[in-house]
């Protein structure tokens, strides 16, 4: 059979169905509606054939220069090429879907609106190929060659090029979702308009490259990136772990719930930012600009921020844990339920920051300026606060279990309802302070000024308190259990119905205090001075008050010991005797 025969049964429509055909040169034949479904094609030559509209499906071809054929509209499903030679052939709206190309040469082909879904291109050369509005889905391209290939508007969902050579590619308003560009070389490739969701580009080099103003829930760890204009990008979830992005603009840029660890962001331009819980734990953020930004929730972790203008941040339920905030402005910055353990805000200004169950254990705050600053809840367990300033504070239902606040100047400071367990406040001034219903358990107050202070209801059991002021404090149902208040001066306060059972109180000074109905049990008042003091109706039940002035005292009412009780309550059971 001739060629020409061959060509002439081609055009007519006869099927080949299963034919292996061998050796015939048909460079140039017009074979357009050709029925070659499952044929098997060996070392034919279709250079500038027309095979158009062609049914192709499964069609086996084995070293078949096609350069500049038309396979234009053709059933490819399913075709295998190998060792074959498709520069320039034109292949456009043609089903490849589920075809083998393995190391093909297309280069300069035309593709454009082919369906090359789950298509193998494995180390093929796509050199300066036509694949506008190309459907892609899951296609593998790994190793592929695609300088300058053009996939304006083309559609990749699950596609897979690895180490695949993109340089200056044209991506333009491509659709690219679920697909991997590991190692994959992208330099100057054109991603304007293009949308990303969930595309891994780690290692990816992106070095000139224009991007894509969305790239949501995407993987750029490694990636290399030459300062691109991000800004107004959709970046939402996206990872850009480890990246110097220092004086990127992104301006305006959706970075929620991105992950940017250990970024650069230096000098960057963050302004108007979604940042809202982006992870950006160990990032430079030195200089960055983040008038703006939205830092709910973000979590900033170790992150340095010295000097940064966060006034008027809303930086709810922001992690600060450990970071850098040095000299920063905080003024009228929202911080409920932010936490800020172990934070450095050395010098930063809080000037009517709100803080709502904030937490700043163990936080640096030398310096700190709280100028009306709203405290509430707020959490400084073990926290050194002997060098701030906090007189005339407003900080209720707060916590200093074991905070450091010897010789602090606290005058006028409201702490209703705060926790002051095992605080050291030894030679703090708190006159005129509230206190009403805190919590001082175990606290050391040894030598501490509570003059005019008001401390109603509030618990100081365990508390040391000797050598202490409180003249003329309003300590109405306080309790001081066990306190030590040895050589205390409480002269003149009112510790009306105050429990101060077993408390130790020598040589402490009542004179004029107001104890009506106090509870004194057990106490030790050796020595301690009560001229003038109104005990009306007290409990002084095996009290010891050797030496005690009791020289103008009222106790009118008072329950003095009860010796059947007090010999009860030294009772205890015989040891039995072994048999």
């Amino acid at each position: 059979m001739t060629p020409e025969d061959l060509a002439r049964r081609l055009r007519a429509g006869e099927p080949f169905a299963g034919k292996t055909i061998t050796r015939f040169d048909l460079r140039g034949k017009q074979l357009g509606g050709a029925r070659l479904r499952g044929a098997k094609l060996k070392d034919i030559h279709l250079d500038e054939a027309d095979l158009a509209g062609s049914d192709l499906q499964d069609t086996q071809w084995f070293r078949c220069p096609l350069r500049g054929a038309s396979l234009d509209r053709c059933d490819l499903r399913g075709a295998t090429f190998t060792g074959s030679d498709l520069r320039g052939a034109r292949l456009r709206g043609a089903n490849l879907s589920g075809a083998k190309l393995l190391r093909a040469n297309l280069a300069g082909a035309d593709l454009a609106g082919a369906d090359l879904t789950a298509t193998l291109l494995l180390g093929a050369d796509l050199t300066g190929a036509r694949l506008t509005g190309a459907k892609l889905d899951r296609i593998r391209l790994d190793f592929a060659k695609l300088p300058g290939a053009e996939l304006a508007g083309a559609v990749l969902q699950g596609a897979s090029l690895n180490k695949a050579d993109l340089t200056r590619a044209l991506l333009r308003d491509a659709r690219i979702t679920g697909s991997t560009f590991y190692d994959a070389r992208l330099g100057g490739a054109d991603l304007g308009g293009a949308t990303l969701e969930k595309v891994v580009l780690v290692r990816a080099d992106l070095r000139g490259a224009i991007l894509p103003k969305s790239m949501t829930r995407s993987v750029l760890d490694e990636a290399r990136l030459d300062r691109p204009d991000l800004s107004g990008a959709d970046l939402a979830a996206s990872e850009l772990d480890g990246h110097d992005l220092a004086g990127v603009e992104l301006a305006g840029a959706n970075l929620a719930g991105s992950s940017l660890r250990g970024t650069n962001l230096r000098n960057a331009n963050l302004r108007g930012a979604n940042l809202e819980q982006a992870m950006l734990a160990g990032c430079d953020l030195t200089g960055a600009e983040l008038t703006g930004a939205n830092l709910r929730r973000a979590l900033l972790q170790g992150a340095i921020l010295r000097g940064q203008r966060l006034a008027g941040a809303d930086l709810e339920m922001t992690l600060l844990v450990d970071a850098d905030l040095e000299g920063a402005d905080l003024q009228g910055a929202r911080l409920e339920r932010a936490i800020l353990d172990g934070a450095n805000l050395r010098g930063a200004d809080l000037t009517r920051a709100l803080l709502l169950q904030t937490l700043l254990r163990g936080a640096a705050l030398d310096g700190v300026i709280l100028d009306k600053a709203i405290f509430d809840r707020v959490d400084l367990t073990g926290t050194d606060l002997q060098g701030v300033r906090l007189a005339g504070m407003t900080m209720t239902q707060c916590c200093f279990i074991e905070a450091k606040l010897a010789g602090m100047d606290l005058r006028e400071a409201d702490f209703t309802g705060s926790n002051f367990t095992r605080a050291d406040l030894r030679g703090a001034d708190l006159r005129s302070s509230v206190l009403t219903r805190a919590t001082l358990m175990e606290a050391d107050l040894a030598r501490a000024d509570l003059s005019g202070a008001t401390a109603k209801e509030a618990f100081f059991g365990d508390a040391a308190l000797a050598g202490a002021r409180a003249r003329d404090a309003r300590l109405r149902r306080a309790t001081f259990t066990r306190a030590d208040l040895d050589h205390a001066d409480l002269s003149g306060a009112d510790l009306g119905d105050v429990v101060m059972r077993r408390a130790r109180a020598a040589r402490a000074s009542f004179r004029e205090a107001r104890l009506a109905g106090a509870d004194l049990s057990h106490a030790d008042v050796s020595g301690a001075d009560f001229q003038g003091a109104d005990l009306d109706g007290a409990n002084l039940h095996g009290l010891r008050d050797a030496e005690a002035s009791w020289k103008g005292a009222r106790l009118r009412g008072a329950r003095r010991t009860d010796l059947d009780r007090l010999e009860a309550e030294a009772w205890s059971p015989p040891n039995e005797e072994p048999e």
